[in-house]
């Protein structure tokens, strides 16, 4: 009997050992790191940047109009309101400065529209140009794991919902990191 069950524990020894090595290696990777240090999100954050720059820009010319167009109004307001012009008189200046005004708040709509849209744009580019570039990282990481034969590839940047980290530990053994980071970035074309 003791033969049996020694036999037994042997054998599962045996089968218990194929499945585990079937578990797979699993790998780390700092995925913020990669995002940061990759030479297409620095080129799009310059391009980020000239866009805000262009933006602010031209809403600075569309707040100078405004002003030159509300300063114009207040003149215009006081001079509809001058005793010592005629009833008329003030009443077509009036007439004038409730134009000036109509203008006013067409420039202050156009100044909310232009901002709205500008914003909305320049986060949809952001989101659409982000999708890219973790895309780009995946893929890298897919290859790489692949070829070195790791079934899982664990980000030790992400954290839960309770903002602790989801991997409590690793040795760095595994980490993928550097290798990720030189692969998307030999395509760099600053660097050639």
């Amino acid at each position: 009997m003791k033969n049996t069950i020694l036999a037994f524990t042997i054998l599962l020894g045996f089968l218990a050992t194929p499945v585990l090595q079937a578990q797979g290696k699993i790998a780390t990777i700092d995925l913020q790191r990669v995002f940061d240090n990759y030479w297409k999100t620095k080129q799009i954050s310059e391009n980020l940047q000239n866009q805000g720059k262009e933006y602010q820009t031209q809403r600075e010319k569309l707040v100078k109009q405004y002003q030159e167009i509300n300063e114009t109004y207040r003149s215009m307001r006081e001079s509809a309101t001058d005793q010592a012009a005629s009833a008329s008189e003030r009443e077509k200046r009036g007439k004038e400065a409730d134009a000036k005004l109509a203008a006013i708040k067409a420039l202050e709509k156009d100044i909310a529209d232009y901002d709205n849209t500008t914003r909305a744009q320049i986060n949809e580019t952001q989101t659409r140009m982000k999708k890219n570039i973790i895309r780009d990282i995946r893929e890298s990481i897919t290859r790489i794991a692949k070829k070195e034969g790791y079934a899982m590839v664990l980000d030790t940047a992400a954290e839960a919902r309770t903002e602790t980290p989801i991997v409590l530990y690793t040795d760095g053994s595994n980490d993928l990191t550097d290798t990720v980071l030189s692969q998307i970035n030999a395509a760099d074309e600053t660097t050639k």
